[in-house]
């Protein structure tokens, strides 16, 4: 049976293959890498709807608010240290993938996976102190401070940026999604067993723990078969060449940080200010609609990672011109996306609320629909960070999404006491308008910031 099969569709996957790679440099390729992406967060976003009823039914408001307020700690303390090596590694990798230069790419995936293992040590140190001094405020006993402090361990130590990074470099996005889809089965099948056993907030942290450790796994497995082939690490020694063989590789590195970090601030840290604020229970509320409205988006997130990598290949290797038009494109596809995800929350989203976690919800429809439509924003604005990104304008990025963010803390100070957590989702939603206001200005004139040049390859920046 295995042998039939793979006669019958390796040649089909062959020839997609090929005619991927024929239509490197356009909007084709970055749909096709999209749709391998969305492929398992499709099937992501579907049992998601299931473990996250399956959660808000039988944990109760309260039990389901500490338990997304320890979700949110480990996510917040994850993105505070943990550097996008998968930027690093596509940014600089492409180049020395292009040239053929494997010592300079094992030295560069080396470096990669030294920084992913110094920040989840860092990760955890932090996570400890942050444990003992919010644990009490947030209302943790001893046993939910500990079951706290052990699933930011697991979400440090299950780091994968650089497997992440290696295949998106190799154009490795059908086993990227295959990879990605063991989160949420995962996490489906921990729950049914915590339902069936006994529901709690411990048995679903270890849930989503052991889909973490899983997940990471698959991703090494999957990064290592792709590089087997002709790359070999790099020695320890040789990691004092890295930086001359990647020119401003530490800038990048840690604009990179900071920028995950602001662009965590909507999600995980918000929804800790809102547990300090307003409780448990108002944590919860506003994490359910929160998640809702980005699954609703999903797309957003895929197609940026698909256009990073596609428009880091076109910096390299194609010119200017065709830059534009991918530019272009991607962008109209991206706001017509946008525009759908806001129907769907005016037509569907509450519904869909009530369905999923029950009619004790349906009152965050509001937040669901501010929140939803932050997400459509952001889906409508994929193309512009990474635009900036690809093209070495990293810092200039950072600055934006800083102003960003900046907007957004000061309305969540001024909001979250008066209209608790409608006012925290009015802030979320008033940073991603100035967020697509402020890249899409700047991308657009970055990228067509030299009118005459139709011919000649991009100069990197």
């Amino acid at each position: 049976m295995r042998k039939m099969f793979r006669n019958t569709y390796r040649p089909w996957l062959e020839r997609l293959r090929a005619r991927g790679a024929a239509r490197s440099g356009t909007l084709g390729r970055v749909v096709e890498n999209a749709v391998w992406l969305l492929s398992g967060k499709a099937v992501g976003a579907i049992l998601s709807l299931i473990y996250l009823g399956m959660a808000t039914r039988t944990l109760g408001p309260d039990a389901f608010g500490q338990f997304v307020l320890i979700l949110g700690a480990g996510q917040a303390v994850s993105a505070i240290v943990t550097f996008s090596t998968w930027q690093v590694v596509v940014r600089y990798g492409m180049a020395h993938l292009q040239a053929g230069d494997r010592g300079a790419l094992g030295r560069l995936l080396t470096f990669c996976l030294a920084l992913d293992a110094g920040a989840a040590v860092v990760g955890c140190i932090l996570a400890t102190i942050g444990v003992v001094l919010l644990g009490p405020r947030l209302g943790w006993d001893a046993r939910l401070s500990r079951d706290a402090l052990l699933f930011c361990f697991a979400v440090l130590l299950s780091f994968r940026s650089t497997a992440v990074g290696i295949l998106r470099l190799h154009d490795r996005f059908g086993i990227a999604a295959a990879a990605d889809a063991v989160t949420p089965v995962t996490r489906l099948l921990g729950a049914l067993v915590v339902v069936m056993i006994h529901a709690s907030v411990t048995g679903f942290l270890i849930a989503w723990a052991a889909a973490e450790m899983l997940t990471a796994t698959a991703h090494w497995i999957a990064a290592f078969n792709a590089t087997r082939a002709g790359l070999q690490p790099a020695p320890w020694r040789g990691m004092t060449q890295v930086g001359r063989d990647n020119p401003g590789l530490w800038r990048f590195a840690l604009v990179t940080n900071i920028g995950a970090t602001l662009r965590a601030f909507s999600g995980q840290i918000s929804v800790l200010l809102v547990g300090l604020v307003a409780g448990p229970a108002a944590a919860g509320g506003y994490r359910l609609a929160f998640q809702l409205g980005r699954a609703l988006a999903k797309l957003s997130d895929m197609l940026a990672r698909s256009m990073f990598a596609e428009i880091a290949r076109v910096h390299v290797v194609r010119t200017a011109q065709e830059l534009r038009k991918l530019f272009l494109k991607s962008t109209r596809f991206s706001l017509i996306g946008g525009a759908v995800i806001i129907i769907l929350l005016l037509l569907i989203g509450k519904p869909a609320l009530g369905l999923v976690a029950g009619k004790h919800y349906v009152a965050a429809y509001p937040l669901l629909l501010m929140l939803g439509t932050a997400a459509a924003l952001d889906l409508g604005g994929t193309s512009f960070e990474p635009s900036l990104m690809a093209t070495g304008r990293a810092s200039l990025a950072l600055r934006l999404r800083l102003a960003a963010t900046i907007l957004q803390i000061v309305l969540l100070v001024a909001f979250l006491p008066t209209y608790g957590v409608t006012g925290a989702a009015a802030a979320t939603l008033a940073a991603s308008s100035l967020s697509l206001v402020l890249f899409g200005a700047v991308a657009w004139r970055a990228i067509y910031r030299r009118k005459d040049d139709v011919s000649t390859p991009v100069p990197s920046a």
